[in-house]
């Protein structure tokens, strides 16, 4: 078959099936028509809900109406709460004068300045008022009474006690010129001292050698205060009692500097102190000061299994602590 014949046989072909099926056609009227019909029954659907939404809150509001007879509010943002009025003032009797006016006006017109400090006023008297109803530490006032004869009793060291600062530490004048008198041994029983081992009861030394009197102060008990001292009879010497690490190391410190002897700091590191230690501070290792010491106050006692403590003040302004092995050695000084 040639190709001509194919297309003529094609077109027949096309040609009787375009009779057989015509193509479709749309009625654009009915199309719009039914686009309406449905666009109403929306319409009227949604207006119907409507109608019962607002049906219901009616209902709703006519309830409460007659539950509260109140008028029902719709929800708003939160009101701010109004303070309470003030109390009527009531009218003055007369007039007041024109000077009473221009001093109320220039009241009126002067910064608030007044009422600021009156919080910090109160805030100091409060607390003034709690440091004088608390008690003073006992222990802390023996230590600080001892240490300020130590420092009197020390020509070198006599400038820096305050005797008002010591008179405060006693109840009343009477009871600080009878027991701190003229020289401040009556704190230490008549003795001039240069050591003091502070731990319940009060220990003496002159050098290492412990003195066999022994004071005792009385505290008032809501203020703290000392009322009274008493010396009672105690051990004397070098052995037994005591701490014989710290009255002999820093009891043996104070006799060398005060006979002149060079050779007592490193006599004295190697029976007192860890080998440990001195390596570590050299030849302050134990004392925390190069400078030579002029008396020993040793207080705050603290203990552990195999271990005490101590803290120390040798005449400085501050106060370090130490730590003592099993083996009666000052294994820590200064907090190393």
């Amino acid at each position: 078959m040639k190709d001509y014949d194919l297309e003529q046989e094609l077109a027949a072909a096309m040609l009787d099936r375009s009779r057989q099926e015509p193509p479709y056609s749309y009625d654009v009227d009915g199309l719009v028509r039914s686009v309406r019909r449905r666009r109403r029954r929306l319409q009227a659907g949604a207006a119907a809900a409507v109608a019962i939404v607002a049906l219901g809150a009616g209902f709703l509001s006519r309830a409460d109406h007659d539950r509260v007879s109140l008028p029902v509010q719709a929800p708003t943002a939160p009101s701010a709460v109004l303070p309470p009025s003030p109390p009527p003032v009531e009218p003055p009797s007369a007039s007041p004068s024109p000077s009473a006016s221009a001093s109320a006006s220039a009241s009126a017109s002067e910064p608030d300045s007044v009422p600021d400090s009156v919080p910090d006023s109160a805030s100091a008297s409060a607390s003034t008022s709690d440091s004088a109803s608390k008690p003073a530490d006992p222990a802390r006032t023996t230590s600080t009474l001892l240490l300020a004869a130590l420092r009197y009793q020390n020509p070198a060291a006599r400038s820096q006690v305050d005797p008002a600062a010591v008179a405060a530490l006693f109840a009343d004048e009477s009871t600080y010129q009878r027991i701190w008198g003229a020289d401040s041994t009556g704190v230490t029983c008549g003795s001039s001292v240069d050591g003091v081992l502070v731990a319940g009861e009060v220990l003496l030394y002159q050098g290492v050698e412990r003195l066999d009197r022994a004071p005792s102060p009385t505290f008032d008990g809501s203020t703290g205060k000392v009322t009274d001292l008493t010396c009672r009879t105690v051990a004397g010497g070098s052995k037994g009692g005591g701490d014989p690490t710290v009255s002999g190391f820093y009891g043996g410190l104070v006799a060398a500097a005060k006979s002149g002897d060079s050779t007592a700091m490193s006599r004295l590191g190697r029976q007192f102190v860890t080998a440990n230690l001195r390596s570590v501070q050299g030849p302050t290792a134990g004392t925390c000061s190069s400078t030579t010491t002029p008396f020993w106050l040793a207080d705050n006692p603290s203990s552990g299994t195999l271990t005490h403590g101590w803290t120390v003040n040798l005449g400085g302004p501050y106060a370090f602590p130490i730590e003592i092995d099993e083996n009666a050695k000052i294994a820590t000084s200064c907090g190393k």
